[in-house]
């Protein structure tokens, strides 16, 4: 099968499923990626209009934001109308862990995920990109059905995840170990209801799907193994955290893509930091020299103390920094070790830790038998 026969089997049958959603009146609209005005970009979109489902892109490597956010824009509060979301894997993760801290809602919202086409690092998309603009067809059909065979170049957050197949959603769109796919699923009650209504018949997984999301998760781990060992080497002491921060210019470009960083308020965005101007010059006097902006670091470490236990590994924070920074990479580190620690895996049906008192929890630490 050709590259181009494999890509536009796979899209178009994913534009009827969103298109029979809206005309059967299942959902009021759809929240798919769109293309943007360059031809190159892909953002998320609220689609109502059937006949613009046509231009959606649902595969491909464009992933400039993570679509929890908007999802969580949008739900958050009643509105009287359904929603179909379509997101990545780490986008489903992000937004029930929005769901957990009351800053978003499942309940109007049916959630269609796929097994995840992977993304570039910045420059190998900007370069595919200026080949292929939003066309999605040469990268779907490398990398499905195994993105193992694959020579393409996917970001280092994409290549240590463990999770990267369609799960815990609605209905689950599979395309590993599938040739020209996808195969579709009722991934809950809801979604079997919605897929009923609209007379599909939930389909089975192939076996070689299961051989290909085994491999991956076991790549995967072994990515992460060498991607944490590497960071941990150049971030193990204070004074090595400043020098992997020291481009660092206080951009907040990482807080603000991050979609599981949900405060309303920041206080990094407050006049605390704001200091007398008097004070920046008693402390360069009694240092010699005095780095400005002065609160990098405790930005960085705080936001790793506030989100780094839900951090779902998406990668936007790295995607996101001029300085370019492996912001990801240290995040998903210090998280991974945290959410082993509490038995925590971000996106699934279980209390955040700290949420709840556990009297058999580090014995050792909090004295009780």
């Amino acid at each position: 099968m050709t590259a181009s026969k494999t890509g536009g089997n796979q899209e178009a049958k994913l534009k009827k499923i969103m298109v029979d959603l809206l005309s059967r009146k299942i959902v009021d609209d759809v929240l798919v990626p769109m293309p943007q005005a360059d031809k190159k970009s892909v953002m998320p979109a609220l689609v109502a209009a059937m006949d613009d489902i046509d231009r959606a892109v649902f595969l491909g490597p464009s992933f400039l934001i993570n679509t929890a956010r908007m999802a969580a824009r949008i739900s958050h509060k009643p509105s009287g109308r359904k929603t179909a979301v379509w997101m990545r894997p780490c986008e489903v993760r992000a937004f029930k862990e929005l769901v957990k801290l009351n800053q978003a809602s499942d309940t109007e919202v049916l959630i269609l995920s796929m097994d995840c086409a992977m993304a570039p690092d910045r420059e190998a998309f900007d370069a595919y990109g200026q080949a292929h603009e939003t066309d999605t067809r040469a990268w779907t059909a490398a990398v499905f059905p195994d993105p193992l065979a694959s020579a393409l170049e996917i970001c280092g957050t994409c290549r240590a995840c463990q999770s990267p197949q369609a799960a815990d959603a609605d209905i689950q769109v599979l395309l590993y170990g599938i040739d020209g796919g996808p195969v579709i699923r009722a991934g809950s009650p809801k979604g079997q209801a919605a897929m009923d209504l609209m007379t599909m018949v939930s389909e089975e997984s192939p076996a070689a799907r299961d051989t290909v999301v085994t491999a991956l998760g076991r790549a995967g781990q072994e990515a992460f193994e060498v991607m944490a060992l590497d960071t941990a080497q150049v971030t193990d002491s204070l004074e090595k955290l400043d020098t992997f921060f020291s481009r660092c210019i206080n951009c907040y470009n990482c807080r603000t893509v991050c979609p599981v960083c949900y405060c309303r308020e920041c206080v990094f965005n407050t006049d605390v930091f704001e200091h007398d101007p008097a004070q920046y010059h008693l402390w360069a006097a009694k240092q010699g020299t005095f780095r400005l902006p002065s609160d990098t670091l405790f930005f960085h470490l705080t936001r790793l103390a506030h989100m780094s236990h839900a951090c779902v590994g998406c990668g936007q924070c790295s995607r996101a920094c001029p300085s370019g920074i492996p912001v990801a990479d240290l995040f998903s580190t210090v998280g991974r070790h945290i959410q082993k620690a509490f038995d925590y895996v971000p996106g699934k049906d279980t209390p955040p830790p700290f949420t709840a008192f556990n009297t058999d929890e580090y014995q050792d630490a909090v004295g009780i038998e």
